[in-house]
């Protein structure tokens, strides 16, 4: 067994979550995919096996201890890069709708050819979330994921918008994430979400948001206000 499966399997065993050797392959299989395609498309700063086992593949599949995703329900992992936590929890749940959403031509291009050399089913999607979410796509997402994209406040006005009513926001966050949420408490009452749950993985958290009510009609606004003036 090679040391990204290892390392893996230990991650997954240590979460209770249940696995196959099959699943280990295929993730195995997928990281060797990104770690050969990083030389000229900068996809990734994490290159050892077992951190990588960890932090994108381990930590990714948390969400199913932290959050019980219906079968079958729509998914959309927002500024997805490398296909992170998006892809790693499709592997895990292969049932779910799972939308994989970057503004980088060069990275979606990236995850489609790896998946479709895989066979494996997902919605690569081109574009940016703010632009998005004011159409067809707009409240049609059970969940939404999100890993490392943008501050707290900033994150809520770009996925809110995208997920129906009664739909959850997961958001990865590090150390900071306190105060992150701190940060945010305007932007959660805006946009009529509260704070769920919070799962510890790492040194950070998963922050489930639940959005409760549907999104008022100005936002998502244009993306240089949400940066310049985040809720």
């Amino acid at each position: 067994m090679t040391e990204f499966k290892r390392a893996l399997a230990d991650k997954l065993t240590g979460l209770g979550l249940s696995f196959s050797d099959t699943l280990l392959n295929t993730c195995a299989v997928y990281f060797e995919k990104v770690a050969e395609a990083n030389n000229h498309l900068n996809l990734t700063r994490i290159t050892d096996e077992a951190q990588a086992a960890e932090q994108h593949f381990a930590d990714a599949m948390a969400l199913c201890r932290a959050f019980e995703l219906p079968k079958g329900c729509r998914v959309i992992d927002i500024g997805t890069g490398a296909g992170f936590p998006g892809v790693p929890l499709k592997l895990l749940r292969p049932d779910l709708d799972m939308t994989l959403l970057d503004a980088s031509g060069k990275k979606t291009d990236f995850i489609q050819a790896a998946l479709e050399q895989m066979g494996v089913s997902a919605n690569v999607v081109c574009g940016r979330a703010e632009e998005l979410a004011r159409g067809a796509l707009r409240e049609s997402f059970d969940a939404a994921v999100s890993r490392a994209v943008a501050p707290l406040p900033m994150l809520l006005e770009l996925s809110v918008p995208l997920l129906k009513t009664g739909g959850t926001l997961a958001a990865w966050k590090g150390e900071t994430y306190e105060t992150e949420l701190s940060d945010a408490a305007k932007a959660l009452e805006t946009l009529g979400c509260r704070l769920a749950d919070r799962f510890l993985v790492g040194r950070g958290a998963i922050l489930l948001i639940l959005k409760q009510k549907p999104t008022p009609g100005a936002y998502p606004r244009r993306f240089s206000k949400i940066k310049s003036a985040p809720l």
